[in-house]
């Protein structure tokens, strides 16, 4: 069992586990420490928190001097979320934004932090469990860290979701102002670098911050990377499950989009904390087979 204050480097035990061996006790270390119930509760929180979050987002941009915002806020989403899904995303925004009131911003804002902070506590319980330690923080330290994570997760969003609005944008005004008439290639193609560099940062972010141990601090680790790829690939063959394959409205009829954004979510939700175990595993922080 690792210490509580200090883990050992991912990358220091790396070349001493195969590829296979460290499959094996890494799905040996998501079975023990019931990574997919935990994944159950994070897609549960993410779902509470997702349309609050959306309202909230799209009343900001709402200030911006930009016509159509949440046209613009679903092509966004629509890049990322199965094609079912979105549909019941799509649905529920519009009628949020054409019935929406003032008082609904401030409770909008107040309840996706909530739920939005009640995730990050079970993150942080998933990730104490994997990485064999108890939490000793005080309850109200750990609601502050959640609420840290979350702020600066919605920074790096922010950062995401600006490039992808005022991409155009700014390409055209450059372009027009100054005669670059490279800019527009060149913003195009480093846009999409600098949208993954957020999500890896955000991913770093919550390894290093949400679980009671004391981690040397690391931009890329074989946890991040699997988080990130891994995210990226499930996603992508999930929605294209869903568009060719997958019957979920006959099956459960009108709820079937819900069904398709929570299993998405609870995908997301696994591929984040084995991320963490493989973090564990090869700190030696879980060890399965009882060995270093």
């Amino acid at each position: 069992m690792a210490t509580h204050d200090q883990m050992k480097s991912p990358r220091g035990n790396l070349t001493h586990r195969g590829i296979r061996d460290l499959v094996v006790r890494v799905a040996k270390t998501a079975d023990d420490c019931e990574l997919t119930g935990y994944s159950a509760q994070l897609a549960y929180y993410f779902f509470l928190s997702l349309f609050p979050a959306l309202l909230f987002l799209t009343t900001l941009i709402g200030y911006l001097p930009m016509a159509h915002h949440h046209t613009v806020l679903l092509g966004f989403l629509g890049r990322i979320l199965p094609a079912q899904a979105m549909l019941l995303v799509r649905r529920n925004l519009e009628s949020l934004v054409h019935t929406h009131k003032g008082g609904l911003l401030s409770f909008s804002a107040l309840f996706a932090l909530y739920s939005a902070g009640n995730a990050v506590i079970a993150i942080a319980a998933a990730l104490n469990r994997v990485f064999g330690v108890h939490e000793k923080r005080p309850y109200w330290r750990v609601w502050a860290v959640a609420v840290m994570l979350i702020i600066a997760l919605a920074i790096l969003l922010l950062v995401a979701v600006t490039l992808f609005f005022f991409g155009p944008w700014l390409v055209t005004m450059l372009a027009t102002q100054f005669g670059w008439a490279l800019v527009p290639a060149v913003l195009d193609v480093v846009r999409w670098p600098v949208i993954l560099g957020a999500l890896i940062m955000a991913t770093a972010l919550v390894y290093h911050f949400a679980p009671d141990v004391r981690q040397e601090w690391r931009w890329v680790s074989p946890g991040v990377v699997f988080s990130v790829s891994g995210w990226l690939a499930a996603s992508a063959l999930f929605a294209f499950y869903v568009d060719h394959f997958g019957s979920y409205n006959r099956m459960y009829g009108s709820i079937g989009a819900v069904i398709v954004l929570l299993t998405w979510m609870y995908l997301s939700g696994l591929v984040l904390l084995v991320g963490g175990g493989i973090n564990a595993v090869l700190a030696g922080a879980h060890d399965p087979s009882g060995h270093r």
